[in-house]
């Protein structure tokens, strides 16, 4: 009963609007969820995030008695939702050339302002290598092409990330720097070997995960030497077989965004969340379609009791998930717009 209680604990979602009104409210206390991602929609000023995420924790302490992850994408350069007067930093490809000083130093200072407005989980950095002879996909957000360079640069952001308070996410496994479409719209293939891939691709990842990194997230790519049926976000092979059997990573497992074409075309969002759940991710993130996160909170809720999920697995992922809570948020923090104002000038 305990378990069934708790699985919408499983599901992060988007958010339409700007402050907490009603129908904000709604759809946190209906959804229960553990977290919050926001997004330029969301996003006015420093002190209206820092309102906003007062509200949020506040409502969320009160109605489902724990903290909410809050997080954002804040990579730097071509992603970063957090626009000027925030520190805007460059690109991965510009900060990789520099090395993995330059790296912390920018990840501390976004870390750092996030924090400030109450956000407190940065899906970055990204630890894809960008493997293509021309620009590619990853090209501007990845530190670079050589495998060594990306796992010291992700090293040094992740450290720099979570001694500022903020959780890190390395991003997106086992790796999107070959992907030659973009999984926000199609299905990347990606045929690289199995040995091609560990001695390369994943290189980055095992540094991070041996640096403790708190989250890892999954990419929508399909990797035939790894399972020439399912995209990475939904296949045990890749999630409970390399990432967690394998490499050891004990972390939390966040699939990317749910909402995208190279599952959205192929598959039904129940199905996806259920299989992705098996598969062995921890939170599913659903960003934009809010009938999506409906039928997700749905289908996880039920999961138990149409023996969908196995009870084991979901405890152990309940647990990963209350272990960044009380890791990061034991004592959760409220942002004071004056204050951030104050360290704004304005």
């Amino acid at each position: 009963m305990e378990l069934q209680e708790r699985l919408s604990e499983l599901i992060m979602v988007g958010f339409f609007g700007q402050e907490l009104d009603a129908a904000l409210a709604d759809h946190i206390c209906t959804i229960k969820p553990s977290g919050l991602i926001f997004f330029r929609r969301n996003v006015a000023s420093p002190e209206q995030i820092a309102r906003l995420s007062r509200d949020l924790q506040r409502l969320a302490l009160d109605e489902l008695g724990r903290p909410l992850l809050l997080a954002v994408d804040q990579e730097g350069g071509t992603v970063a939702r957090l626009s000027p007067p925030f520190s805007q930093l460059p690109d991965a490809k510009v900060l990789g050339a520099e090395g993995p000083e330059a790296v912390s130093r920018c990840a501390r200072l976004s870390a750092q302002e996030m924090r400030l407005v109450g956000l407190n989980l940065n899906f970055a950095p990204v630890l894809d290598v960008h493997l293509l002879d021309g620009p590619g996909l990853m090209e501007r957000r990845s530190f670079g092409r050589d495998p060594a360079l990306v796992a010291e640069c992700g090293v040094a952001a992740v450290t720099a990330i979570q001694q500022e308070g903020v959780m890190a996410t390395a991003k997106h496994f086992p790796g999107l720097g070959r992907a030659e479409e973009d999984p926000h719209l199609n299905l990347p293939v990606v045929p690289a070997t199995r040995e091609e891939l560990l001695h390369l691709d994943l290189v980055p990842f095992r540094a991070a995960f041996k640096a403790g990194v708190a989250c890892a997230m999954t990419s929508h790519i399909l990797y035939p030497a790894l399972d020439p049926e399912l995209p990475g976000t939904l296949s045990q092979a890749i999630l409970t077989g390399l990432l967690r059997n394998e490499l050891g990573f004990d972390g939390v497992l966040i699939s990317d965004d749910l909402d995208m074409g190279a599952v959205t075309s192929r598959y039904p969002p129940e199905w996806v969340a259920l299989t992705a759940l098996q598969a062995g991710v921890d939170l599913l993130l659903v960003c934009n379609d809010q009938e999506h996160m409906n039928l997700v909170a749905e289908a996880v809720r039920e999961g138990i009791s149409l023996g969908l999920l196995d009870s084991d697995q979901v405890a152990r992922s309940l647990a990963r998930v209350e272990g960044l809570r009380s890791g990061y948020l034991q004592n959760p923090e409220f942002s004071d717009p004056d204050g951030v104002a104050a360290y704004f000038g304005r």
